[in-house]
């Protein structure tokens, strides 16, 4: 018993031993996100005096330079680029060109540099130096946001333009002269500048398509500010303090952009929160009247899209006059675009020209039925398809909401009833012989039913074959409409008391989370809305400061210095829950 007790302690102990020694790979610790730490630059970053033609950043561990040329700015710009290297721990930054003269020069290198392990960026390291006895040591930084919807502007260039021309007015600066500092926005929209000189700037901000940072493509959107602006005094932290994280002041004066600070947030000298400017970027509308485009986009329909309203526009065939009515035009809703039905043509091409008040803006050639086969291919074909008239219907994955009325779209113009006894509309379990319905357009090429839709019923409209044609003789085939609607309880109401404090024109809006505009509301004082029938669903909601009246939102004019319509949003989502009423207070 005894051996026996000994050889089974012999075998336990071999085990733990077995055990103990048997190599497993080590639990996973956090992933390493600390980005590489600077231990030393040289010649030191902020000297004055700097007299060589290249400068070294060190860091703790080996680092990498991650689309340097794309990221790097240099204020002010270089007609040659440096070259940027890497030696260990180490980036050297040699210049290809002479230094300007008592010059304080930043060099920002975003997030380009990287630890070669985890790929941690550096954020927004910017290197500064001076050619003079002193460093300029003043700051700015801000955001930049989408004038229409505030969304933040990534990788957006922002420019500061000093007043020491004397051959261009400074208002025209942008459109010749590059920048004398630079910068750029992250992904939050953010941008800063470090090394400012006490002067006042020009600041504007553009979507530089061509890379050449001057304003002058017509498809650059921009922001600006309405007066100069002039940077603030950071005082360098002292070791082992620590500043207030808050966002400072900015005070408009007649001529210039004053700046106060209430607190800072400390990091270092060349990463702090400085004076916030906010700018609020759009696309300056074409100021040339332009025709973008002339489509047959579908047989016997025609779409000339202009760069502008087309008020003043006159489309004219030129080789092409019957006697009779051959088209009609209609309009989009901004104007812009012009539409051309056409009342079967006995050609197969036109040419037109397009003139603006009196004189010819273009003249155009088009091909009315270019998608049609040629024999070849019909021949191939068994059977060709017999040409129907096209429509839709505002019916969406067999739903409608309660507010609604059924709709149906033709694709052709004057269409007309054709003999209809046999349409059936059937609500629940009623039905109805030859609906009633009414056209909405001058065009007659929209039906609305006017009937009231019913809570949790079943709907179906159905016209047979051919019950209707267009004025080219073409016609429907049969139309068959099945959808149902939800319970009353399934929708929730959300109202806003709105309260300006100045009488004006506004919008209101209702958004999706995807910011896509659902209802619109126009006020101009106090007033209650009430938005029924909303599905369960998070929302949002903005105001336009409507200043022209025109009942939409309008960019601004860099060349007539007008700023786009402000726009705010309420400053929470709404979550609209079903057979729920929610009422919210909006002051602004």
């Amino acid at each position: 018993m005894v051996r026996f007790l000994w050889f089974l302690l012999l075998v336990l102990t071999s085990a733990i031993i077995l055990q103990c020694a048997h190599p497993v790979s080590p639990s996973g610790g956090a992933k390493d996100v600390t980005p590489p730490a600077v231990i030393e630059t040289i010649p030191e970053n902020g000297s004055p005096n700097f007299k060589t033609d290249k400068f070294t950043i060190k860091f703790e561990e080996f680092v990498s330079l991650e689309n340097i040329q794309q990221t790097a700015l240099i204020s002010p710009p270089m007609l040659n680029i440096p070259d940027f290297r890497v030696k260990g721990k180490s980036v050297v930054v040699k210049f290809n060109e002479d230094l300007k003269p008592i010059t304080t020069y930043s060099v920002y290198f975003g997030d380009a540099i990287v630890d070669i392990t985890e790929k941690n960026p550096l954020f927004n390291y910017t290197y500064i130096f001076s050619t003079g006895d002193y460093v300029d040591s003043l700051s700015l930084a801000g955001h930049v946001y989408n004038a229409f919807d505030l969304a933040p502007m990534e990788g957006a260039y922002v420019m500061l333009y000093k007043d020491n021309n004397d051959t261009i007015v400074f208002d025209s600066l942008p459109y010749f002269v590059v920048p004398y500092y630079l910068s750029k926005t992250d992904v939050d929209g953010r941008f800063q500048f470090n090394g400012l000189s006490n002067d006042n700037y020009l600041i504007f901000a553009i979507g530089d398509q061509n890379s050449n940072y001057i304003f002058d493509q017509p498809g650059e959107k921009i922001a600006f500010l309405d007066s100069l602006i002039k940077p603030i005094y950071i005082e360098k932290p002292k070791i082992g303090t620590t500043l207030n994280d808050s966002i400072t002041n900015v005070l408009m004066t007649n001529d210039s952009i004053i700046v106060t600070t209430d607190s800072l947030i400390s990091d270092s000298i060349y990463n702090v929160s400085h004076a916030i400017v906010d700018l609020f970027m759009f696309l300056t509308p074409d100021s040339t009247q332009r025709l973008l485009k002339a489509e047959v986009v579908e047989k016997n329909k025609i779409c000339f899209s202009f760069s502008q309203p087309s008020t003043n526009i006159k489309i004219q065939s030129l080789k092409f006059s019957p006697d009779s009515i051959w088209y009609v035009e209609d309009f989009s809703a901004e104007k812009d675009t012009i539409y051309w039905y056409l009342f079967n043509p006995p050609i197969d091409s036109l040419e037109l020209v397009v003139i603006l008040f009196d004189d010819t803006l273009r003249t155009v050639y088009l091909k009315l039925d270019p998608e049609k086969k040629s024999s070849k291919s019909r021949k191939k074909d068994k059977v060709e398809e017999k040409e129907k008239l096209e429509w839709t219907s505002n019916i969406k994955g067999k739903k409608l909401d309660l507010n609604k009325h059924v709709e149906i779209q033709f694709n052709q113009p004057y269409v007309k009833v054709n003999d209809i006894d046999s349409s059936l509309l059937i609500i629940g379990k009623d039905s109805i012989w030859d609906p009633e319905f009414n056209f909405v357009d001058s065009l007659h090429m929209k039906i609305v039913f006017p009937f009231d839709l019913l809570e949790e019923t079943k709907y179906h409209i159905y016209f047979p074959d051919s019950s209707f044609s267009s004025w080219n003789n073409i016609h429907t085939t049969a139309i068959d409409l099945s959808f149902s609607t939800l319970p009353l309880n399934d929708y929730g109401i959300l109202t806003f008391k709105l309260h300006p404090e100045n009488k004006q024109n506004y919008i209101l809006q209702l958004l999706n989370e995807d910011k896509i505009t659902l209802r619109d509301f126009y006020f101009n004082n106090d007033t209650t809305v009430t938005f029924s029938y909303l599905k369960p669903a998070q929302y949002l909601t903005k105001i336009i400061y409507d200043n022209n009246k025109n009942n939409i939102w309008d960019p601004g004019n860099y060349g007539q210095k007008s700023q786009p319509e402000k726009v705010i949003y309420f400053p929470k989502e709404i979550k609209v829950r079903a057979n729920w009423e929610i009422e919210e207070d909006w002051k602004w």
